[in-house]
């Protein structure tokens, strides 16, 4: 069996969260506070029996953040195990976390292996039976609250329950077992308590015979674990000792006889004995004072001697030489043998690794996770990471994803549904081909951009990936990069094979998709009829994917990303250097730069002829060194940026912007006034004057123009299965 899935309820950062978990190696990654750190405890809390949390050690910091008043709401810890093996049923806890009747309703909410049994067991922190039930009489929502203000931690009970069968992530399923707390109204524990869905209660130490969790910190002192009298070495020879020949135990006990004879004897040591026998006479005189040797006695059992061992690296005297890192993954491997010779009585082993990369070398990540991947079916591993190295080598149908939004934390896993998609909408019937296989082989060099991002952007080439983030930051005074925004070179138009992992059931962070529409314009001898039927028919098809999506849009070029930035007047002189720096004839030059700044039919000709002829990736490379702050970002590109940073720009970033944007300008009397207004913030509030007292003397400029398209995006509202998304 292994452990599938966790709901967290109301713990710290995690209001309503469930992780999903694979057998063997998982990963849990997210930025700073995103709740990574809080899960693992929650799952420590639950499962593991050597991490100590009852009743006194309940606080009010525990309870959701989001929950505002934590009176008479509940903390609930749930694990859900599937795959019970017919060997494992016949084990008593085991067989007593199994349901005895399936609810169907319960199943309907989770993706479940088939050919299987599951248990689970689930932690209630609730209040105490009396205090509920005083809260579930209360008449008036006045009464109500009175009863709830007095309501103290004391008050509250930890129940262990095995066989509970409810997803208690969700909000109505909550307010069917707790009651609507905010509105004054609390269920009656003698109706509502039902052990179907509640579960009956269990013995939680009995289970932890049989679950074995082990906690390796990311600054885990190992040496001294080592040194501990329960370390791992002591318990792997307690079980192993059994096996030991009598000849080797009497061998051993003989050699430590003869130790302790041969200490004892020696004449330093003996003589620290005459010594106290002579101060105790001279304390208390001869006929009370009792006459004592001192003796060496080393206990000759192998559970005593083995606190004495440990492990040693060959010509070397001390494990105090080895660096942290070698340390910690000494612990591992000691840690996975204990787990190997212990398989006969433990159900399942869980080791739960925090930041690994914390003192490991990049290379050692990688082939860790490896082969970790490939430990023991009784052994599973979960592990949190900020490494972008360890996400690389993971599969996504084993990484949960954390992202925060204002102390509240969700889960995503941008493997959910990913394959029913690709079926329905992308025809890929194969079995051994799916969409989410052929996204993990794409994704081997692309994976941590799209997992640690705060928003994505999809490009279709070479240009848009070298130019962009560099016009970005040279006209913004920010880079992409900074604002979390990851940036994609999908290589094809295939966009719709990575935006699908941007979805209210996968990944719910903005996705925006930057497109050419290759449309024709009159009297331009280079446009190409062909791309722009390609370009109407990929319109077609990714408003069909995506129209109802609020997480993707979708972005085009009237033309080409060359063709519109050339466009924009502002643009030409960069790429009027970039024509003098390629060629040579002085008239190929001068006619290039009379066609750049001619019609738009002759400019398109030209910027075409001139990208093609450099190579469109080398173009965008001696283009994006030219720019400066002066450039131009067409309004696509804008409005592309715009959207899957709306979520992420602030005051703090709008400043520094405008402090660039500004930095442009010729020194003029209003300017000096803004450079004085500059110098002069002090607070959140003269912060924001000064930002909007530069917007409205210079609209047109590129950083007034972004911030209104934040606004635009902000203020749209999309529709989204038959719900409203105000964002």
């Amino acid at each position: 069996m292994y452990l599938k899935y966790m709901q967290i309820v109301n713990y710290k950062n995690l209001k309503s969260a469930r992780f999903k978990f694979d057998k063997k190696a998982n990963t849990i990654i997210g930025e700073n506070d995103s709740g990574k750190s809080n899960a693992m405890t929650a799952i420590r809390i639950l499962l593991d029996g050597s991490y100590y949390y009852s009743e006194k050690m309940l606080k009010e910091s525990d309870f959701a953040e989001s929950l505002g008043d934590w009176k008479g709401h509940w903390i609930i810890l749930s694990a859900y195990f599937d795959e019970i093996s017919p060997d494992e049923r016949t084990n008593e806890i085991c067989s007593d976390m199994i349901p005895r009747e399936e609810n169907e309703d319960f199943l309907k909410s989770y993706i479940r292996c088939e050919g299987g049994n599951y248990g689970t067991v689930t932690l209630f922190i609730r209040p105490q039976k009396s205090k509920r039930k005083a809260l579930s009489k209360a008449e008036t929502k006045k009464d109500f609250d009175e009863i709830r203000r007095k309501l103290t931690l004391l008050d509250y009970e930890f129940v262990y329950t095995s066989r509970s069968q409810m997803d208690f992530t969700d909000e109505e399923n909550y307010k069917k077992i707790v009651g609507n707390i905010k509105d004054g109204k609390a269920t009656n524990p003698d109706i509502h308590d039902d052990d179907k869905i509640l579960g009956g209660k269990v013995n939680i130490t009995e289970v932890y015979k049989y679950i074995s969790v082990v906690f390796i910190d990311a600054l885990r002192d190992a040496e001294t674990e080592l040194r501990k009298p329960r370390n791992p070495i002591r318990r792997i020879v307690d079980k192993l000792q059994a096996d030991i020949s009598n000849e080797n135990v009497n061998s051993i006990k003989t050699k430590i006889k003869e130790l302790n004879n041969t200490i004892s004897a020696v004449e330093q040591i003996s003589s620290i004995g005459a010594k106290v026998n002579s101060k105790l006479n001279e304390m208390i005189g001869l006929v009370y004072s009792p006459d004592v040797i001192l003796t060496s006695q080393i206990k000759d059992d192998l559970s005593s001697l083995s606190r004495h061992l440990t492990v040693l690296p060959k010509n070397q005297n001390g494990i105090e030489l080895l660096g942290l890192g070698h340390l910690n993954m000494l612990y591992v491997a000691l840690k996975l043998v204990e787990f190997e010779v212990n398989e006969s009585q433990v159900l399942i082993n869980i080791m739960i690794i925090e930041e690994p990369e914390a003192h490991i070398h990049t290379h050692i990540q990688k082939t860790l996770f490896d082969n970790l991947q490939v430990t023991k079916e009784y052994t599973q591993v979960l592990m949190t990471t900020h490494s972008t190295h360890l996400s690389e080598v993971a599969e996504i149908t084993k990484i949960n994803i954390l992202k925060n939004n204002e102390n509240l934390s969700i889960v995503m896993r941008a493997s959910d549904g990913l394959d029913k998609f690709g079926k329905d909408n992308l025809d890929l019937d194969s079995e051994t081909l799916t969409l989410t296989k052929r996204l993990e082989r794409f994704l081997d060099a692309k994976r941590t951009v799209l997992l640690f991002s705060k928003g994505a952007i999809l490009v279709e080439g070479d240009g848009e990936e070298i130019l962009l983030p560099n016009l970005f930051k040279k006209t913004m005074g920010v880079s992409l990069d900074e604002l979390g925004i990851g940036l994609i070179n999908v290589g094809s138009v295939a966009f719709q094979n990575i935006a699908c992992i941007f979805d209210e059931t996968r990944l719910q962070r903005y996705c925006a998709i930057i497109t050419d529409s290759d449309q024709i314009l009159v009297g331009a001898e280079k446009c190409s009829s062909g791309a722009a039927l390609r370009g109407e028919s990929r319109k077609i098809k990714l408003t069909e994917l995506f129209d109802e999506n609020p997480y993707v849009e979708t972005f085009y070029a009237d033309y080409t990303l060359e063709v519109d930035f050339a466009n924009l007047e502002k643009n030409r002189c960069f790429i009027e250097d970039v024509i003098a720096d390629h060629y040579k004839c002085e008239s190929t030059i001068n006619q290039h730069k009379a066609n750049l700044n001619a019609s738009e039919t002759d400019r398109y000709d030209a910027v075409v002829t001139v990208a093609n002829t450099i190579g469109k990736g080398w173009y965008s490379t001696v283009l994006s060194t030219l720019i400066d702050a002066s450039a131009d970002i067409p309004n696509y590109i804008l409005k592309a940026i715009s959207f899957v940073c709306k979520d992420v720009i602030n005051s703090s970033i709008k400043l520094k912007m405008v402090h660039h944007s500004l930095d442009a300008y010729r020194t003029t009397e209003k300017t000096s006034e803004l450079f004085k207004q500059y110098r002069n913030i002090k607070t959140e509030s003269t912060r924001d004057e000064f930002i909007k007292d530069f917007c409205n003397e210079f609209p047109d400029d590129i950083v007034t123009r972004f911030f209104n398209e934040i606004e635009k995006c902000a203020m749209t509202k999309f529709w989204f299965e038959g719900k409203e998304y105000d964002f």
